[in-house]
């Protein structure tokens, strides 16, 4: 019984067509036949791993299964340890990135409603003096003590514009700028009757007349918000703004 490169065992001889023809079974054949199941069979890839392979092995598109994860240097690695090694590099990959390019204390804008990732939402939240170290070293308590002990108060941008540091803002980056108008003078000169008090009309029906003047009035008198500042609200559109609290 040969066993060929493919891991095909074949018959040569056909012992039951012996027998329905009445042919003796020569000893000889015994001997062949034995030898070449022997031969086959010392070619195969034992269970236990004792006879090593001396060639590839031909998988016909099949799967090895349920292989344990390799140890020594020689070893086949199976799937889970390839996804682990995967994701550690990228995980590598991104840390790298991001530590290239961001910093404790950067601000974002973004579509997220949320924290995510090391991004925390500028809400006023309080956050941990511990867990945020590095951010807490940074912002301090110039937004907020927390509760004065565990934790410290992030920035709340809800509402608000972020303006460049200097010109006529705001001295710091911790002090909020109050919104405000423009004051709007309006003036115009006329006349009005100043005639007897008694009697400021004639028997005519006219007002008698008295100097020119000057009459002035002010938006802000009617609301405080005219006069409060030197610019007006631009069209606008909400968006989040987050810090990164870690790297």
């Amino acid at each position: 019984m040969p066993f060929d490169s493919e891991g095909v065992f074949s018959r040569l001889h056909n012992w039951e067509d012996d027998r329905i023809n009445d042919i003796d079974i020569m000893s000889d054949r015994h001997d062949e036949e034995d030898d070449n199941f022997a031969d086959g069979l010392s070619q195969c890839l034992l269970r236990n791993g004792q006879i090593a392979m001396s060639g590839n092995l031909h998988m016909g598109g099949f799967q090895i299964k349920s292989l344990a994860e390799g140890q020594a240097n020689n070893d086949a690695v199976n799937k889970g340890q390839l996804n682990t090694v995967q994701t550690t590099l990228q995980n590598a990959i991104n840390s790298a990135t991001t530590s290239a390019s961001v910093f404790v204390g950067d601000i974002k804008t973004s579509l997220q409603t949320a924290n995510h990732g090391n991004w925390l939402l500028c809400n006023g939240q309080a956050v941990s003096r511990t867990t945020y170290a590095d951010l807490f070293a940074l912002l301090g308590e110039n937004f907020g003590a927390g509760d004065g002990s565990t934790t410290f108060n992030l920035p709340d941008y809800r509402g608000k514009f972020l303006r460049g540091l200097g010109g006529d803002s705001e001295t710091d980056m911790y002090t909020t700028q109050a919104e405000g108008l423009p004051e709007i003078n309006i003036g115009y000169t006329g006349t009005q009757g100043n005639g007897d008090p008694d009697s400021p009309w004639d028997s005519g029906g006219a007002m008698y007349p008295r100097a020119s003047e000057n009459i002035y009035r002010r938006a802000s008198q009617s609301s405080a918000i005219y006069g409060a500042s030197e610019h007006v609200t631009p069209i606008n559109q909400a968006i989040n703004y987050f810090i990164r609290a870690k790297v």
